[in-house]
């Protein structure tokens, strides 16, 4: 009886043995489990990393002042497990700044002309020129596709001087054949409202001179010897038109050519015979230089001075050609 209840006890024992164990290498596997999950999670991580630096890096290197670029979301790339081909995206470039827009007129089609009927002396072939009157005309209507200011100042003063040369050539064009421009409009061309648009506006060969190139920052003194007005005493017209890089060299060489020209100006010691354009814009040259006699010093080979007996010679408005 004794050893019957002895085995029963040991059996009990076994049993309670035998659950133990199973209960600790079920842990044990659980265990094992959660940590080659857990490390698989961490491989993963750091297989991720990698390609995250890399998108990273390639999205931001992108040039300061003209693209912009967008960089992947911490979202986006937490979803990804394997490294993905870097790929920037491109969003309203960025205008470099401090940069100055100007626009560049091409004046070749009135050089071009020039070229053609215009002579060294500035005569012109007037009837030669009536046959391209359509090209002439064209010219000048486009001008007025141009806002001027667009332009830089060396742009502005060929633009002008050109568009008011152009349109004294239309004028005498127009009324061709004649003597003198003095006998458009009673005399009155200069304020006659020319056919053309300029920015929009309607303007005359005064507004062009007076008010553009002389009225405001434009101004410069040597414009009056660059300005032609189809006479014999104005000074003479270049057989080139004016382009931002000719203009001040142009504008110098042509006042020193005037002031040289005896058929312009008679200068000596003693008396100084000037052009009638030294009477009647007299304020333009003082403006310029402080006195009529500083502006002749400055570009006649023959110096004057104050007690220099100055008077003026006869304009002759015939016209400067045939």
């Amino acid at each position: 009886m004794k050893s019957k209840i002895m085995k029963s006890i040991q059996n009990i024992i076994a049993g309670i043995a035998i659950i133990t164990i199973t209960a600790s290498c079920t842990s044990g596997n659980s265990k094992n489990q959660v940590q080659e999950k857990t490390s698989d999670s961490i491989t993963t991580a750091q297989d991720i990393s990698p390609a995250n630096s890399t998108i990273a890096q390639t999205n931001t290197t992108v040039s300061s002042n003209a693209i912009t670029t967008t960089e992947s979301s911490p979202s986006e790339t937490a979803q990804t497990k394997a490294p993905v081909a870097p790929s920037a995206k491109v969003v309203n470039p960025e205008p470099a700044r401090n940069t100055i827009t100007t626009t560049i007129f091409n004046h070749s089609a009135f050089d071009q002309l020039l070229k053609n009927y215009v002579s060294d002396k500035g005569m012109v072939n007037y009837a030669g020129f009536s046959k391209s009157k359509d090209k002439l005309e064209a010219y000048i209507s486009s001008l007025n596709s141009i806002n001027t200011s667009t332009l830089s100042k060396n742009e502005q003063l060929a633009f002008w001087i050109n568009a008011y040369n152009a349109s004294t050539i239309d004028q005498i064009l127009r009324n061709y054949p004649l003597k003198s421009i003095l006998d458009i409009a009673g005399g009155k061309v200069w304020d006659q409202p020319l056919p053309y648009k300029f920015n929009g506006k309607t303007l005359t060969l005064n507004d062009i001179e007076k008010k553009i190139l002389l009225g405001g920052d434009l101004f410069d003194g040597r414009i009056h010897f660059a300005v032609n007005c189809a006479a014999m005493s104005c000074p003479t017209l270049q057989n080139q038109a004016y382009t931002s890089e000719n203009v001040q060299s142009l504008l110098t060489s042509n006042t020193k050519a005037a002031l040289n020209n005896p058929a312009f100006n008679k200068i000596s010691t003693d008396k100084a015979s000037l052009s009638r354009l030294f009477d009647w814009y007299k304020a333009d040259f003082i403006k310029a230089e402080g006195s009529v006699v500083n502006f002749v010093n400055k570009y006649s080979n023959t110096k004057i001075n104050s007690n220099t007996k100055i008077d003026y010679l006869e304009y002759n408005w015939s016209l400067n050609g045939k």
